[in-house]
């Protein structure tokens, strides 16, 4: 008896802790993941780089399979790679970067977030040639 009352018990309240984290705004949470930007050796940035402001705040937020046991291939952007990836998604709880598609994981954390190049010197250079030849 008690221990069917036990299993009752536990279960009831495994469910509402997955509501009530479900319920929390993920959004008053800190981010986890940080962009580290390094120096090259001459001192010079990075050829290619991206604004990370410029990516939804939801797309900050790790991949996180939630806490229920169904299998569901979906996509979440990972902010280390600048690209969307799939992973299982359980089917309940874990956080709002979690697209059906990819397309959809790409509209949302990519499109404001284009990955802006400099210029080498070599395309600069053609850019300074071009310019000259067309003052003539």
């Amino acid at each position: 008896m008690c221990y069917k009352f036990c299993l009752i018990t536990l279960s009831v309240l495994s469910c509402v802790l997955a509501v009530l984290s479900a319920a929390v705004d993920q959004s008053q949470l800190p981010s986890k993941s940080e962009l580290v930007v390094e120096k090259q050796e001459d001192g010079q940035q990075p050829a290619v780089s991206v604004d990370v402001n410029a990516v939804p705040e939801q797309c900050h937020q790790p991949k996180e399979t939630g806490r229920c046991f169904a299998l569901f291939y979906r996509f979440a952007y990972n902010l280390d790679t600048q690209s969307c990836e799939e992973f299982i998604y359980g089917g309940c709880a874990g956080n709002s970067n979690n697209f059906d598609t990819k397309e959809q994981c790409e509209q949302v954390c990519q499109a404001k977030a284009a990955p802006t190049t400099s210029p080498s010197a070599a395309e600069s250079a053609t850019e300074q040639v071009t310019e000259l030849t067309t003052e003539q």
